[in-house]
């Protein structure tokens, strides 16, 4: 029975979705249509907003002075304005809450106004001439430069507002001296958070920058709260209650009283410390206000903490990843104690020692190729240039063969060559010191240290070497050692394009070895070309046929080109001959299609060969004349 009735309310429930689909999914369908038209006609709205004008060569011409923004008198400029706005931030506030204080130096502030008023005039002189970019291209028109941004709305709506003479309301006097009417100066602001974005993007401790403006900025709202709070003081009436300052503040300094403020104040938006209860109204609002926003500091500053200190511990806490994933796997292979420590001693003095595991994806990130180029060249040109083999060079060859260097690591006790091994790379000493050991490595005969090279013979495959390409002596690394590595692959594919200075480098590679008896100058270079050959990567290989092919090509082109025209010239011989001779035939005419391509060249060679054999035989006048085949 239950079954019955649970397929009948099934059923009853199928029928009402089915009606509610056919009534309201034509009208849900339309709506979603209607409305997904729109959101993509205000997708296009905005981009065609946002596209770029088209570009106009006088907008990049050089017609005045025009402010760089990536360079550094602009930030200068910037800390200028900065602290301009920083005065007003800070002094307004202060100056209408503490009427002695702005009585008793009256004649020194409005000095320190009216030269901060100026200060944001030539700013906006500055802004007019500071150049953009534009389709790539850097705008250097002063003239388009002023008049985009006089017709801008941050002008209009922040520059502009904010150098209006509200000093003239110094007149009446009711506002005589009041610096609350000098607040519009404060819609300058944006400077200075373009001086904060700009100044912790080149800074080299950008961290502690952050916590640097953190704290100003919990400083700056203490010190306002308690400008708010003196303020309220004076209109509650001191003594009327606890919760004010008490009668006797009438007789403190504008040091005591503001001190005693901002220490209230620091209490109250900390939420860390006992203040008295408020006792009226506005005392109730003002509390909680500042209640909500010391919750909303407290959490920013906690926020910005947390992840300022996570951001500086991430490197830590990858290599702590990698050491537990190399823990478990070193236990799961049984492997002994003691490389076990030696693998962990490893880990920690990459960490401690900050070394690039990565040094190829840390150039190549973010950064165009010549920045990479000039990065490379800054960081191992010095280096390289202490090769012995690469003096005299051309500056190119350096700079292509700093790009190749690689960045290698060796531990205490590790062999970075052993003798007879096969030379595949370079070394360049970055840091540290390596030891030339005898074959138990007990022994050390000589130290190389910051600077040296070695293993560059090894690679050059010279003709005549009696090592050949063969490793002759034992390194090991003394200690912790930075090396940089120079494959052989790619030394030769530099060397390539290079021919003269190839040749200076296996002269002076020769020049060694002769020198310690290890060359037999009656080989040839065939060896050295051969293997040099075989160093060539497969796209490389396959770019040389192409090469070659179209070479031979051209070539062969060429070839039947000069070869249709002599036999051209043969039957226009013959037939004169035979106009002498008075047995005049019809005119010879050549028509024949020269292949162009190499592939086919053989085919049409035999077809045209043949062809012309046939010809020349078929009108020949002298009996005696005998033509190849």
């Amino acid at each position: 029975m239950m079954n019955v009735d649970e397929q009948k309310a099934t059923v009853s429930n199928r029928k009402l979705k089915n009606f509610h689909k056919r009534i309201f999914h034509r009208f849900i369908s339309h709506y979603m249509i209607n409305n997904k038209d729109e959101q993509q006609i205000n997708l296009l709205h905005e981009h065609n907003q946002q596209k770029e004008a088209p570009i106009r060569n006088e907008d990049f011409e050089v017609t005045g002075f025009v402010f760089d923004p990536q360079n550094y008198l602009y930030h200068y400029w910037l800390a200028i304005i900065s602290f301009a706005v920083a005065y007003n931030l800070l002094l307004i506030p202060a100056r209408y809450a503490f009427n002695e204080l702005n009585n008793n130096l009256r004649i020194f502030w409005l000095l320190l106004d009216y030269t901060f008023d100026i200060i944001y005039l030539i700013d906006i002189f500055m802004q007019s001439r500071t150049g953009y970019f534009s389709h790539g291209l850097f705008v250097r028109n002063h003239y388009v430069l002023s008049r985009n941004y006089f017709t801008s709305r941050q002008f209009y709506l922040r520059d502009l507002l904010s150098i209006i003479p509200t000093d003239f309301l110094y007149l009446i006097p009711y506002f005589r001296f009041i610096s609350i009417i000098r607040c519009n100066r404060l819609l300058r602001i944006n400077r200075l958070f373009e001086f904060q974005e700009l100044t912790e993007s080149r800074t080299r401790f950008p961290n502690a920058f952050r916590i640097f403006c953190l704290t100003c900025l919990t400083l700056t709202l203490i010190h306002w709260n308690a400008c708010a709070y003196f303020l309220i003081c004076q209109y509650l009436g001191f003594g009327t209650d606890r919760w004010v300052l008490p009668a006797t503040a009438k007789n403190e300094t504008v040091a005591m009283l503001y001190t005693y403020c901002f220490y209230w104040s620091t209490l109250l938006l900390s939420t860390i410390g006992d203040v008295p209860l408020p006792v009226q109204r506005t005392e109730y609002a003002f509390v909680l206000f500042d209640f909500m926003i010391g919750i909303l500091i407290f959490a920013t500053i906690i926020g910005s903490l947390g992840t300022m200190i996570s951001s500086q511990s991430q490197s830590r806490q990858q290599v702590r990843e990698k050491m537990d994933e190399i823990k478990r796997y070193m236990k799961f292979r049984s492997v002994n104690r003691k490389l076990e420590q030696k693998v962990i001693k490893w880990l920690d003095y990459l960490y401690t020692n900050r070394q690039v595991l990565n040094e190829e994806m840390v150039l190549n990130s973010d950064l165009s190729v010549e920045l990479c180029k000039d990065l490379a060249v800054k960081v191992h040109l010095e280096s390289l240039q202490r090769v012995t083999l690469f003096h005299d060079c051309e500056p190119n060859l350096l700079i292509e063969l700093v790009t190749k260097l690689k960045p290698t690591f060796f531990g205490p006790g590790d062999y970075v060559c052993r003798k007879g091994d096969i030379g595949k790379e370079m070394y360049i000493i970055k840091r540290g010191q390596l030891g030339v050991v005898s074959d138990d490595g007990k022994t050390t005969f000589v130290v190389l240290k910051e600077g040296s090279v070695f293993g560059e013979i090894s690679i050059l495959n010279i003709p005549g070497s009696k090592n050949g390409n063969r490793r002759t002596a034992n390194v090991k690394s003394l200690g912790y050692s930075d090396l940089y590595t120079l494959t052989k692959e790619d030394l030769w594919l530099v060397l390539d394009n290079y021919p003269e200075s190839l040749s200076k480098i296996i002269e002076k590679g020769k020049s060694i070895l002769r020198k310690d008896n290890l060359l037999d100058d009656t080989l040839t270079d065939t060896k050295r070309y051969v293997e040099q050959e075989q160093l060539l990567s497969m796209q490389n290989r396959i770019k040389k046929l192409f090469e070659i092919e179209k070479s031979l090509n051209n070539r062969l082109t060429t070839f039947f080109d000069t070869y249709v025209e002599s036999v051209r010239q043969v039957k226009q011989q013959l037939s004169k001959l035979e106009h002498q001779f008075g047995a005049r035939k019809q005119s010879i005419t050549v028509s024949m299609n020269v292949p162009m391509s190499a592939p086919v060249v053989p085919f049409f060679l035999n077809q045209w060969k043949s062809n012309t054999a046939a010809n020349l035989l078929k009108f020949k006048s002298v009996q005696s004349m005998e033509l190849d085949d």
